[in-house]
Order: structure tokens, then C-alpha cells, then sequence
């Protein structure tokens, strides 16, 4: 357009129509969906950050949950807690729920328990796994 200015970048349809649906929202629907977006966010950094497995069965750290705990705070809380387990289906299980906190109101007294139930199934099955392979190992 101008002579030495950068051209503007085109939004994908995609792009667009959440940028539609921000809109949309009140002040406070939008901190929760940006608290949504950097969660969703978070898998691939944490991911990156670790690809070598030792043959350490790590032990949860359990933080405690800060009074009126929002159900990001607590999301990253228990991924601090269970950093050993990495898995794709413990995201898809945790975004289910924190769809019902943000789409259906459910409360987060109510969804945090059962994120907390869900980082704990998948630490039982880190356990599992670990000692099939490292039968033997001290």
C-alpha cells in the first residue's frame, strides 16, 4: 500500500472467526478463553522441554491448592505436580473438562477434583508402564 511498509497479514478463516467469537464476549468470557488458549499452548512447550526417559520412577510433588483455585491455576498446579506423565489422551480428558467449566458453567469446586482423579489415572499408568520396561532395574 504505502512505499516501505511490511504488507499486512491475511487471517485465516479460522483466524477470523475466532477473532468473530472474541468479540462477542464479555471482559471476563475472554480472560477465561485466553486462560484457555495459553493452556492448550502450554502442551507444546512442555512437550519440547523433555524427550530423554531416564530409568527413575519420579514420585508426584503435590502442591497444595490455593483458596478459590480457578481451574487454569489448578490445571498448571497438576501439571507442576505430575510432570513425569506427558500424554496426548490426559489433554483431551482435561480440555473435556475444562469445556464443561467454561461452556456449561460447571463451577471449578466442581471440575478440579475430577482434573486432579484424571493427572492421578494417568500417573497410575506411568507406574504401570514404567516397571513393564525397566524390570529389574534398581
Amino acid at each position: 500500500m504505502f512505499p516501505g511498509t511490511p504488507p499486512t497479514q491475511q487471517l485465516s478463516k479460522k483466524e477470523r472467526e475466532l477473532c468473530r467469537f472474541y468479540k462477542q464476549l464479555d471482559d471476563n468470557e475472554r480472560e477465561t478463553l485466553l486462560s484457555f488458549a495459553e493452556f492448550l499452548s502450554l502442551k507444546k512447550t512442555e512437550s519440547e522441554r523433555v524427550n530423554e526417559k531416564k530409568a527413575v520412577l519420579h514420585q508426584p510433588v503435590f502442591i497444595k491448592a490455593t483458596k478459590n483455585e480457578s481451574v487454569v491455576k489448578g490445571i498448571k498446579r497438576l501439571k507442576s505436580s505430575y510432570f513425569m506423565v506427558e500424554n496426548e489422551n490426559l489433554l483431551h480428558e482435561v480440555s473435556a473438562l475444562m469445556s464443561e467449566h467454561v461452556m456449561k458453567g460447571v463451577s471449578a469446586q466442581d471440575v478440579i477434583p475430577k482434573i486432579e482423579a484424571v493427572f492421578d489415572k494417568f500417573y497410575q499408568q506411568y507406574k504401570k508402564d514404567f516397571s513393564k520396561e525397566h524390570q529389574g532395574i534398581e
